[in-house]
């Protein structure tokens, strides 16, 4: 889908990310904003507690609110009791309606299961007609993170997530956690989630 400019006077379109406990969804907020300064962490506690809205400069003349999230699937040693934060999100959406939901899931080795299948078609029922993306974090150590959804379509298909899905692969990971080799990778990807996020914001 053709980018279009931010037209003046015009409400900014919401970008909602959502994603399982330590996927990595306020590090990408901090990576999209860096003025937001999310709260991150790798312990098993999920981190964002309250809801969180940031003005996004996406380039190319547009911008946007992205909304960060509750973690899904929290559990017995997150914030709030799983079936909790789905009703959570569920209430959010209705209130922020989004024009856009940005899907997280990891990209290490073994790590996803049938939740993250089934977390992504309960939400894109939840939105109807709304565009979701992928967004696929985690990647710093792998050689070619453009070539994990391609190397990956088998369990995608297994989990239920098209194919067919607009997605990016990434790092998340800030700079100061990465060797110098990996620095790059941070800059590519951001720009990588800002032009996914362009290409699939519908018109005004």
């Amino acid at each position: 889908m053709a980018s279009h400019s931010q037209p003046e006077g015009r409400t900014l379109r919401n970008v909602v990310i959502i994603g399982q406990l330590g996927v990595g969804k306020s590090s990408l907020i901090n990576m999209l904003c860096p003025s937001a300064n999310a709260a991150t962490a790798n312990d098993i506690s999920g981190c964002t507690m309250v809801e969180q809205k940031y003005t996004c400069d996406l380039g190319e003349r547009q911008c946007c609110t992205v909304h960060d999230t509750v973690g899904l699937e929290e559990g017995f040693w997150g914030f709030i009791w799983a079936p909790k934060t789905e009703k959570r999100l569920k209430s959010y959406l209705e209130k922020n309606r989004p024009h856009l939901m940005v899907y997280c899931i990891p990209g290490t080795r073994g790590s996803l299961n049938k939740f993250h299948g089934r977390n992504f078609n309960k939400f894109k029922s939840v939105v109807g007609k709304v565009p979701i993306v992928v967004v696929v974090t985690n990647l710093e150590r792998s050689r070619n993170p453009g070539d994990w959804w391609s190397a990956n379509l088998d369990i995608l298909r297994t989990l239920g997530i098209p194919e067919f899905t607009e997605h990016a692969c990434v790092t998340t990971l800030p700079k100061a956690y990465l060797g110098p080799k990996e620095r790059g990778l941070y800059d590519s990807s951001r720009e990588a989630v800002k032009a996914l996020i362009r290409n699939n914001l519908p018109r005004y």
